[in-house]
């Protein structure tokens, strides 16, 4: 039998002591799932659910559907916006003082909603370095509070990012292995706001970039009106949205407007989502309308922009994955 190297011992010991378990520890990554199905995680009086996404699956971006994207592995995606309750949760267990060296320290607060909200108001007034740090620290809050051995995912040099003050952020490592809670990429997040399933309403036809969707088991919407949301039809926005013209210019609590097809709500409205993708060199990717924006920017092909990862308002939340 080889000896297991000093090293790897030394850093299963560090994984098992910091929180952060070295993959798995549920028995959902061996279950077999379909597209829509549905996890409950409940911990500390706290609950959230997560949608399961297939993977392989090809579909058409943009507002007028003109190019194509893939997601390859299967993923789990929030039903909601992090709600600020959740947010508030994890950050006090984990910016508590009593954890020494593996303490949390984060740049912003959070704040429920635009200021002064209940606590199902997404959380704002985070940034996008405060989001990968708190999904690390929800991640191990999760794993205290079930004994679930979920890795963490956000790393730089091997060392999991507890540190959203620290610019080394920018620079996270994001482990294709690991099973802790993250934010999703911007293309899970068009796809998710896009699955349409078997129904043919509204839907995206003929063939794109060699894509014939007309062949496709799957249906995906139009871009101009993903998740319902339409820029020239107020109607049908005001349904599943909160955007400039219904939203008395406030955020409004988590599941409030109608569901999209995978029943994730607030795709296209309440408030923009950071992913975690690179928009250029110097700025982070977010997606999704939000409650101030004026109806013509509220499709989901239409609107996607960035900021600087130190960028906070009241306008940006974020929405959790997990990776199966």
């Amino acid at each position: 039998m080889k000896a297991i190297p000093v090293i790897l011992i030394l850093m299963l010991v560090i994984l098992s002591f910091n929180g952060c378990g070295g993959g798995g520890g549920s028995d959902e990554e061996s279950a077999i799932y379909s597209t829509g199905d549905k996890l409950t995680y409940t911990a500390d009086g706290v609950s959230f659910i997560m949608v399961y996404v297939e993977g392989g699956l090809t579909f058409p971006k943009g507002q007028s559907d003109d190019s194509t994207g893939t997601v390859a592995e299967a993923y789990w995606i929030a039903e909601t916006e992090v709600t600020y309750e959740l947010w508030k949760k994890v950050y006090d267990w984990a910016t508590d003082a009593a954890r020494g060296s593996n303490k949390y320290t984060f740049a912003n607060l959070g704040t429920p909603g635009d200021g002064g909200r209940g606590m199902q108001h997404p959380v704002t007034t985070i940034n996008w370095r405060d989001a990968i740090v708190w999904c690390n620290a929800l991640t191990e809050w999760y794993n205290a509070q079930k004994g679930t051995k979920y890795g963490c995912v956000y790393t730089n040099s091997d060392i999991v990012l507890r540190d959203s003050t620290n610019t080394n952020c920018d620079s996270a490592v994001a482990s294709p292995t690991a099973k802790g809670f993250r934010l999703l990429t911007g293309n899970e997040w068009e796809l998710a706001a896009r699955y349409r399933g078997s129904d043919t309403t509204n839907v995206v036809t003929g063939t794109v970039n060699g894509v014939n969707f007309d062949e496709m088991t799957t249906k995906w919407t139009k871009g101009d009106s993903a998740s319902g949301a339409n820029g020239s039809d107020s109607i049908a926005t005001d349904i599943v949205a909160w955007y400039e013209g219904n939203s008395n210019n406030s955020t409004h609590e988590v599941k409030t407007k109608t569901h999209n097809t995978l029943d994730l709500y607030d795709m296209s409205g309440n408030v923009t989502e950071w992913c975690l993708d690179l928009y250029d060199a110097s700025s982070r990717l977010y997606r999704g309308g939000s409650w101030n924006q004026a109806l013509a920017f509220i499709p989901i092909g239409r609107y996607f922009d960035r900021t600087t990862p130190d960028d906070k308002n009241i306008l940006i939340g974020f929405r959790i994955a997990k990776s199966q």
